[in-house]
Parts: structure tokens; sequence; C-alpha cells
């Protein structure tokens, strides 16, 4: 499956971009852009927005992004194997007073090491500020472009030679790469970069160009030399090879001049000399930077080299964001009101559907209670019913607990009549609550006798004498006794 990068060179000056696609091993330069910045740097965004828009480069491909050479540090350090311990796990401490950077302002990159004698070891590393990350995001940002990686410009030209010219991949070699104020110098070994060095150079525009390019010549002869023997302890041999990365005009000037002062093998950086490219594929420009940049992100393996915005992400310390945090708040409440309104909601259909249960229940025990009657209203209609049988029933025979049914009532008064007395029941009445018994009897004490027996029956609350009158003629006694008995409502 092909897979596409774009690498972005940004200089205060110019802008350079080349897109390329590897399928399987092969890689082609798709397109390429070089432009002049003319003006101040507020037009950049929309000269990144036309790669995208005008240009035909693929937005969803992966863009690597270069820093400007005067905002990477570089520095060449040697330590003890703890030290290098030390740096592995991703402590830095060590490595930050060799930088013009406070430290909670530095982002470090350790890009290689290598032992050397004594048991000490070789550590290149890189530092950038963070505020010169800051800027150049920011400016990718508003043309709505993320990258993936962002590399120091000579790692990047390191990885167009690597590819383009595989022959660095053994013995020493010198990179030199020159923009418009500085000179860096890579010096490298089977490929591995020991020493990066910064050299700040005159502008293009403050003297003659052929002057610029003398003086930048004469710079090159002598630090080359510096550089060489800072990473080997020698002066630069016959059979190292020097790579150059620059236009066209001072490449030819500068390879002239090695040449003639220093007896080795001078290569011009080609960067198609490997890749194939389309007609689109082509800029005016050194792309050395552009496509090492996305050469570092299609063909790793190739080159090794930094990636600050990795480090830079790692190290990033999440805050917070009020409106986010609000917004997210109000979801949470929304979300909850929504589910409060579906439960009820959900409760009132399980409650509706109940009261029709239940209303088809009492409509059933009505029709199988009352068959001969309509339904109007169930409820009303059995409670109109039952009142009426509790009527009935309290007058024939009461459903009280504490009451006592007329068999009761006759059993009683007739099993606690006195034996010894002639008393005689005319009229014996049997209501509700109250029994009213009319007779005859020999004397009171008759009468009284009967009322001492019937207060002793416990359905009996209340057994009171009434119009007890002695006849003048016969000598009977005529009496009335009513008896009551406790009734409880039904709650």
């Amino acid at each position: 499956m092909a897979k596409r990068c774009i690498g972005i060179d940004i200089s205060s000056s110019y802008l350079r971009a080349v897109q390329i696609v590897r399928t399987g091993e092969e890689l082609r330069v798709e397109r390429a852009f070089s432009a002049p910045i003319r003006r101040s740097t507020d037009i950049l965004p929309g000269m990144l927005r036309s790669l995208l828009n005008q240009h035909g480069f693929d937005r969803r491909a992966e863009a690597a992004v270069s820093l400007p050479c005067n905002a990477v540090y570089f520095r060449h350090v040697e330590t003890d194997f703890a030290g290098l311990e030390q740096i592995r796990q991703g402590d830095s401490s060590a490595l930050q007073p060799d930088f013009p950077i406070e430290p909670d302002e530095i982002i470090t990159q350790v890009y290689s090491h290598h032992q050397l004698p004594d048991e000490k070891y070789s550590v290149l590393t890189a530092a950038l500020h963070t505020e010169s990350l800051r800027q150049r995001l920011s400016v990718l940002a508003e043309a709505r472009i993320h990258p993936s990686l962002v590399e120091a410009a000579i790692f990047a030209v390191h990885a167009t030679v690597a590819v383009n010219h595989p022959e660095i991949a053994a013995g020493t070699a010198l990179i030199v790469y020159v923009d418009q104020s500085y000179l860096t110098l890579a010096v490298t070994k089977d490929n591995g970069i020991l020493i990066v060095r910064n050299i700040p150079i005159v502008a293009y525009s403050d003297n003659n160009v052929d002057s610029v390019q003398e003086q930048i010549a004469q710079v090159l002869l002598r630090e080359a030399q510096i550089t060489w023997r800072k990473a080997f302890g020698t002066g630069i041999v016959q059979d190292s090879k020097i790579y150059l990365a620059m236009g066209d005009n001072l490449c030819h000037h500068l390879k002239a001049k090695i040449e003639q002062n220093i007896n080795c093998q001078v290569t011009i950086v080609d960067p198609y000399a490997k890749l194939q490219s389309s007609p689109d594929g082509k800029a005016n420009g050194t792309l050395c930077v552009a496509e090492g940049l996305a050469l570092r992100l299609l063909a790793p393996e190739k080159a090794a080299g930094t990636n600050f915005l990795q480090v830079h992400d790692a190290n990033k310390k999440p805050t917070l964001d009020p409106k986010r945090e609000l917004a997210v708040c109000a979801i949470l409440v929304a979300a909850i009101v929504v589910i409060w309104i579906v439960a009820l909601f959900l409760r009132l259909s399980y409650l509706e559907k109940s009261y029709g249960h239940v209303k088809n229940e009492i409509r059933g025990v009505f029709k199988s209670t009352l068959p001969d009657e309509n339904t109007v209203s169930p409820l009303v209609q059995l409670e109109q019913e039952f009142e009426s049988f509790r009527k009935d029933y309290r007058v024939f025979a009461p459903f009280y607990p504490n009451s006592l049914s007329a068999l009761d009532v006759l059993y009683n008064i007739t099993k606690n009549t006195p034996v010894r007395t002639n008393v005689k029941v005319d009229d014996l009445l049997i209501a509700a609550d109250v029994v009213r018994v009319n007779g005859t009897c020999d004397s009171f004490e008759s009468v009284y006798e009967w009322q001492r027996l019937l207060r002793e029956v416990a359905g009996f609350t209340l057994v009171d004498v009434q119009d007890a009158q002695k006849e003048p003629k016969s000598g009977t006694v005529n009496f009335t006794i009513v008896l009551s008995s406790e009734v409880r409502e039904p709650k």
C-alpha cells in the first residue's frame, strides 16, 4: 500500500516542500514546491495553506517540519556509564548547563552515543527552546497543518544524503549545509553522526555575492578541519568524503575550494539520485531539507534523527480548560436530566399498565359477583351492594366478633332462667343490638334473680329491669327486661 509524507522546510526567506510516496521499497517524489518569502511572516500561513489548496499536496499525508538553524543547539558531551544511563532514562539535568536555555524552557534530545577509551562515552545531544517550538507549531496550526515530526535541518539533510548516496554508510564523512545565516557541519562514521556544529556566517545581502562565497569558503576550510580534529583527533584524511547541500552556485564554488586545499572526495548532494520523480516533483532551489524531512517519516531505517515534538508532547503537563470542563459538566447534567425524565415516563407507563390490569380485575370480580347488574362504576356499585348485605346480616345474623346471633340470644336467655321461680315470658323481641323480654313471675326477687343471671352472660353488656309492677288482685309481677350487646363498627 502506498504511503505519502510531506516535508516542509521553513526559513525566514523561503518556503520549500516535497511530497514523497513510498510503494514497497520504491520512493518517488510526487510534488515539489519552492518560493521566496518576500514580505513579513504573516504571509506564511497563507503560503502553507496554498500547498494543500492550490499546489495539490495531500492534506491526509503525514507532515514533517524543520526548525531554524539558530533555534537548535548541539553539544558533544563525554560522560561515564552512569551518566549515559541517566541520559537514556530521560533525565537530561546533567546536559542543561551546557545550553543557553533556562531549565524549565528547554527540550533536549539525545541523538547518538558511542564508546570512547577509558570507559567513557561520547553523547551527541540537541536542545531547543520551548518557545521556538510553540511559534513554529502556532504558524502550522493557523494553516491547519499538524505535523508528526519536528526535526533539525541537518538531520533531514543527513537522511537525504543517506538515501541518495548510500556509500556514506561505510567510512567517515563530513556533511556541509549552508542556509542564509548559518554553516552547519556534521561528521559521520558508518552513517552515524558523531558531531554537529552550527557556525554563524554573514548574510547574502550584506556584501557582494562573490565576496560572500569566498568568506564562506574560508570559514568552511577552517571549521571543517577543527570539527574533524575534534571528532577523530587528526586532520581530514584522503579517503574521507565531503557532501555539500546548498545552492548550486555556492556548491560548485566550495567544491573547487575544498578540492584545491583538501585532498578528499567532494560530492554535491543530488536529491534525485536514487528517487524517481514525476513532472511536478522538481522545483528551483535545494530541496535537501524538505526531502529529508519526508524521508525521515517514510524511511526512518535509512537515517536516524530527532523528534522534538515527541519529547515536547511527552513532557507537556495537562492544562485545565474551564470552557471544556463547563461543557463536560453541562453535558453530564443534561444526560442526568434526560435519564431522569425517561425513568419517569417508564414509571408512568408501568403504573398505567398496572392500573389497567387492576381495573380489568375489578370489572371481572364485579361481573362474577353481580352478573345481572350493568357495569357503570364497579367500586361504587359493589360498595352499595355490600352495605345492603351488611344491614341484612346485622338483623338476621350479626357478623361482628362480640355480638350474638338470635339463636345465641334465645339460648342464653333460656339457659339462664331461674329454675325455682315461676317465670313466664309473654313477649320476646330480638333486634340488631337490643333484646326486650316481657313476662310475669311470682315475686320481685325472681325478676332480679333473673337479671343477675343474665348479667353473667358474656354477650350482654347491659341488663336492665324496667316497669316491674305487681298486680293487686293476682299478686303476680309484670316486668320488662332490656338486654344490649357490645357492637364494634368495622374499619
